[in-house]
C-alpha cells in the first residue's frame, strides 16, 4: 500500500511540473514583442494645398529708334492655391512622380514719380500662375523625401501705366497670358499614414510679352515686359487611396 500511495505521489509532482514549465512558455510567448510596422509606400495620387511668397525684378527691355535697353522694377507678394499629382516609388528609396499647381498671385512691382502739377506710375502684377512638372526623389528616410523638380510655367500678368498733369490724366492696362519654365526643389515629411507636409522652392520664368509697338512721329518703338519670380511655399498633401504599405487610407 505504501509503495502504491508513493508512486502516486511521484506521478502527481511530475504532472505538475510539465504543467508549470508549459504554463511559464505559454507566459514568455505572450510576452514577444509585436512585429515592426510596415515602411510606408509613396506611392499613389494626391491633392492639397499651399501658399507662400515670392518676387523678382520684372524686366522691361525696351526699343526707340536705333536705341534700345532695359529698365526694371522689384517685385514681391503673397500667393496660394492647390496642387494634385502622383508619386511612384522604386528601387525601394527613390520617388518620381508628376504634379500640377495653381496658385492666384498678388506679386508686383510698381513705380511712381511726383512732381509739382504732375504724377506718374508704371507696374506689373504677377495675377495667377501655375505649374506642370515632373519630380524625382530620395528617401533621406522612409518618411522624409528631399527632391528636384521641374517643367512648364504658366500664368497672367497686368501691366498698366498712367499719368497725370494739371488735372489732366490718361492711363492704360494690357493683360497678358504667359508661357516658361519652372526648377527648384523641395523636402516633403509623412506627418500620418495619409498626410505630408511640404517646403518647396521654385524659380518661375514666364517669359515675354509685347506691351506695346508701333511708330510714332516716324520713330518706331516697342515694350516688352519679362516676368520672373522666386518662390518660397509650405503646403499638406492628402493621400487618395490605400496603395499599400503604411502608407494608404
Amino acid at each position: 500500500m505504501k509503495r502504491i500511495l508513493c508512486l502516486l505521489a511521484t506521478t502527481a509532482v511530475i504532472a505538475l511540473t510539465s504543467t508549470a514549465v508549459h504554463a511559464a512558455d505559454l507566459a514568455a510567448k505572450a510576452y514577444m514583442p509585436p512585429p515592426p510596422p510596415p515602411a510606408p509606400s509613396w506611392t499613389g495620387f494626391y491633392l492639397g494645398i499651399n501658399g507662400g511668397f515670392g518676387g523678382d525684378r520684372n524686366q522691361y527691355p525696351f526699343t526707340v529708334g536705333g536705341v534700345s535697353g532695359t529698365s526694371s522694377l522689384n517685385s514681391s507678394g503673397f500667393f496660394g492655391g492647390g496642387q494634385i499629382g502622383y508619386n511612384w516609388q522604386f528601387a525601394p528609396a527613390w520617388v518620381a512622380g508628376v504634379e500640377g499647381d495653381i496658385d492666384a498671385a498678388d506679386i508686383q512691382g510698381m513705380a511712381s514719380t511726383t512732381l509739382p502739377g504732375a504724377s506718374s506710375s508704371i507696374g506689373t502684377r504677377l495675377d495667377w500662375f501655375g505649374t506642370v512638372r515632373g519630380r524625382i526623389g530620395y528617401l533621406v528616410t522612409p518618411n522624409t523625401l528631399f527632391y528636384g523638380t521641374g517643367g512648364w510655367a504658366y500664368g497672367h500678368t497686368t501691366s498698366s501705366a498712367s499719368a497725370a498733369v494739371t488735372g489732366l490724366a490718361a492711363g492704360a492696362s494690357v493683360g497678358k497670358d504667359m508661357n516658361g519654365w519652372t526648377a527648384g526643389a523641395g523636402l516633403e515629411y509623412a506627418l500620418t499614414p495619409w498626410m505630408s507636409f511640404k517646403t518647396e522652392y521654385l524659380f518661375v520664368d514666364l517669359g515675354s510679352a509685347t506691351l506695346s509697338s508701333g511708330v510714332a512721329a516716324g520713330v518706331p518703338f516697342s515694350l516688352t515686359e519679362k516676368t520672373t519670380a522666386h518662390t518660397v511655399r509650405a503646403g499638406i498633401n492628402v493621400k487618395l487611396g490605400n496603395w499599400g504599405g503604411g502608407w494608404g487610407l
